[in-house]
């Protein structure tokens, strides 16, 4: 007679919890790889977008308004903020703004309650924490400018924009989805400058990029725009 062997209940129970107890490790890495993955991929969406719309500017205008920083050799040569207000008009038309708040942002419906340098609770690393005056709440949700694009994504300001040189509206922080959460700096809101790196050669640059907790700087989304 031939006896059929087979696996006990007991090694059925004991080989399930195996699986759970290593999927209940693996699983909270993918989803945060698929999460950045799909911020990753709205991000290169908005990046492309600027940049189509400041070449059809220079193409235009033959100029790009000076609304950036310039460096030598590594340090603060000038800030050209002289036409900020121009290059906020012509980049965000360019790329279909849908509506524009110039101050009470919160208030008046174009961003959600984000977190500013004076509420963050926790930041990833001490050097998140040092100057970025622009972005406490009360100026983010109550006076610098925001622009929603149809695409949903915003961007607003570090202040409230000027052509006045030392007004820092140059800076400007982008949430690649919009309204939908997290809404939390380094998830899916990231800051950066224009800058000058050579005559006539804009590129973005992160600037005053603050960082919450578990969160990634916009230098590394800007370093996957390239992969």
């Amino acid at each position: 007679m031939k006896i059929l062997k087979g696996f006990t209940l007991a090694e059925v129970l004991i080989t399930l919890g195996i699986i759970g107890i290593v999927a209940a490790m693996t699983m909270p890495s993918l989803i945060s790889n698929y999460k950045n993955k799909a911020i990753d991929a709205q991000f290169k969406r908005v990046y492309s977008n600027m940049y189509n719309a400041m070449k059809m500017i220079e193409s235009r205008d033959g100029t790009f308004p000076q609304c950036f920083y310039t460096y030598g050799k590594g340090s603060l040569d000038e800030q050209k903020f002289s036409q900020c207000i121009d290059f906020y008009e012509k980049i965000t038309k360019e790329m279909h703004v849908i509506k524009i708040c110039k101050g009470n942002a919160y208030n008046d419906g174009c961003i959600p309650k984000y977190q500013g340098v004076n509420t963050l609770k926790e930041y990833e690393g001490s050097a998140s924490i040092t100057g970025c005056a622009g972005y406490t709440q009360n100026k983010i949700l109550n006076s610098n400018w925001a622009y929603v694009f149809n695409d949903g994504s915003i961007l607003f300001t570090y202040d409230a924009v000027s052509n006045n040189y030392n007004n820092w509206s140059g800076v400007f922080a982008i949430d690649v989805n919009g309204k939908k959460p997290p809404n939390k700096w380094g998830y899916d809101v990231f800051s950066f400058a224009f800058e000058e790196k050579k005559p006539g050669i804009i590129q973005m640059t992160p600037n005053c990029s603050l960082i919450e907790k578990g969160g990634r700087t916009s230098s590394n989304i800007l370093t996957n725009v390239s992969k």
